[in-house]
């Protein structure tokens, strides 16, 4: 396929490999005086996110945003002399850096339903799959696994009424995870769950509800995770 405004033949998008970038940084509200930001970091394999809040990342979300490095640019302009508020991009709905390569991000052309992206002194339309990531709640990047990546949970205890004895517990509880995470508002605790893990540290997550979707909070970390109704009676058996 050509490129629509050179000429030449679409290319990929971002040189970097996937394999290079230890840093993901997200910017919303470009215009603002307090844009809001999103700070992801590599140690090994494993993802964390440093800010708003520090909790490890979801992969599976990382591996989204990735894949604008293999977009292919089917329109490159060069940005100079250009009117970029025509495109949205000045200053833009948000950005996206891998390690210190920007990508800001700007309108949807109307005909093509591609965006408008700014990079490397160009305005190119590419076709996206990362804006409503970009734009959407930040808790969307948390891991949505209850117990930390690398560590296991060696010992449980429930609130009074449930059978922290059940068997099966630890291995249930090892691989919980939410069907989405939330950001806490503050909800009152209905009892605590404590969970020793193997390097001594414990982890404690704040039940929140006593019916329907199973809600435990990291309050900690500032973190709701809702979990489906059938994990109730999993990891809360009744004595």
């Amino acid at each position: 396929m050509a490129n629509a405004a050179t000429g030449c033949p679409a290319r990929h998008f971002i040189a970097p490999d996937a394999g290079d970038i230890t840093r993901v940084t997200i910017t919303r509200e470009l215009g603002s005086a307090t844009p809001e930001v999103i700070r992801l970091e590599r140690a090994g394999e494993r993802w964390r996110m440093l800010e708003p809040k520090q909790v490890d990342a979801n992969a599976t979300r990382i591996s989204q945003l990735f894949t604008l490095l293999d977009e292919t640019v089917t329109a490159s302009y060069d940005a100079a002399g250009k009117d970029l508020k025509q495109y949205g991009l000045e200053p833009g709905s948000a950005s996206l850096a891998f390690n210190a390569e920007t990508v800001v991000f700007g309108a949807e052309n109307p005909i093509s339903r591609k965006r408008y992206l700014l990079h490397d002194g160009k305005v190119k339309l590419v076709s996206e799959a990362v804006f409503g990531l970009l734009t959407g709640e930040a808790t969307t990047l948390v891991a949505n696994k209850l117990v930390p990546e690398g560590r296991t949970v060696k010992a449980v205890s429930l609130p009074a009424g449930f059978n922290a004895s059940a068997a099966g517990l630890l291995q249930k509880w090892q691989s919980a995870d939410a069907l989405r995470v939330e950001a806490y508002a503050g909800e009152a605790s209905q009892g605590k769950v404590v969970l020793t893990l193997d390097d001594g540290n414990k982890l404690t997550l704040d039940l929140l509800s006593d019916e329907g979707e199973l809600v435990l909070a990291n309050i900690v970390s500032g973190i709701r995770y809702v979990c489906a109704e059938t994990k109730r009676k999993a990891l809360l058996p009744l004595k």
